[in-house]
């Protein structure tokens, strides 16, 4: 018998049973999912939520006292405010969960994600337990439609699966590490930026993507933040052979920089932008760019 034959299941032969098996929902908020849906979700992660888990039960218990913490006025975990037990917590975890607007959900699911990378288990390296989640709950958000896509620097807009899975998650990852700490911090408010969808919010996520770009730079060349732009420090990273300096490169190196200096020119807020605050397709572009520009440079 030939070990190599490889078994192929019905809907790897059949692409029209696959389309039916696993139908593309497209892109979808999650105020957009019906209650059956979200029901079927708390279910695909319950392992997380269970209590029976030590590690889970403090993650849960400390994620809803954070929520009542940081948003006391709204007070979204109402019965643990009121009972301060294991028990409201876990009733209150579930119902923000099915029944909340999309960012108290979001929120909450942020906080639990933090503190998994707060506690992990003490036998593992810090990240193992958070990227397993983050794994897990990217799958499940994927097959739902669901337009956002969990990373090492919180909720991302979600893009194609080649260029999360090729791009955004390998540069994430590295910058992860506490050298770009600064970088993480102005990339995350990008991202913060761009998720309120408004004109200006993708202004600003503009302007904080370009200062990203400029701080990774900085970083990379002088070991630190301050100084430098970008056509400068770009020359001065490839003299020092710290990122490549290939023809092919150079000409990919000038493409970004002339188009991320236009868009910034045009929709940054950092002066009055010439054409007016920015548009979800503007700013996605030049988060793109600056993804792209940094996993090159890394590369190196």
């Amino acid at each position: 018998m030939n070990n190599n034959v490889k078994f192929r299941l019905w809907s790897e032969l059949n692409p029209k049973a696959r389309e039916k098996l696993k139908p593309d929902l497209g892109l979808r908020n999650w105020n957009d999912l019906t209650q059956e849906e979200k029901y079927k979700i708390w279910n695909y992660l319950i392992d997380y939520f269970t209590i029976q888990d030590p590690q889970n039960k403090k993650r849960l218990l400390d994620s809803i006292i954070l929520l009542n913490e940081l948003y006391k006025v709204k007070s979204y975990a109402k019965n643990f405010l009121e009972q301060r037990d294991l028990k409201s917590a876990v009733e209150d975890f579930k119902r923000i969960f099915l029944e909340e607007d999309q960012d108290v959900v979001f929120e909450l699911l942020s906080l639990y994600a933090l503190l998994i990378f707060e506690y992990p288990y003490t036998y593992r390296n810090k990240w193992e337990d958070f990227d397993k989640f983050a794994e897990r709950i990217n799958d499940i958000f994927t097959q739902f439609g669901i337009n956002v896509h969990l990373t090492r620097l919180g909720f991302i807009p979600r893009q194609e699966e080649k260029i999360i899975k090729e791009i955004y998650e390998p540069v994430l990852k590295c910058l992860s590490n506490s050298k770009w700490k600064e970088v993480s911090q102005l990339l995350s408010d990008a991202f913060d930026e761009y998720r309120k969808h408004t004109p200006q919010g993708y202004s600003d996520c503009i302007t904080k993507t370009f200062s990203t770009i400029q701080a990774f730079l900085q970083i990379l060349v002088y070991g630190k933040t301050g100084k430098g732009n970008f056509a400068d420090l770009i020359k001065e990273a490839q003299e020092k052979n710290l990122i490549p300096s290939d023809p092919f490169t150079q000409t990919i190196f000038k493409n970004i920089e002339s188009v991320i200096s236009r868009i910034r020119k045009e929709y940054s807020i950092a002066h009055p932008p010439s054409k007016g605050y920015a548009n979800e397709k503007n700013a996605r572009l030049i988060l793109n760019l600056a993804m792209i520009f940094i996993q090159h440079c890394l590369q190196n």
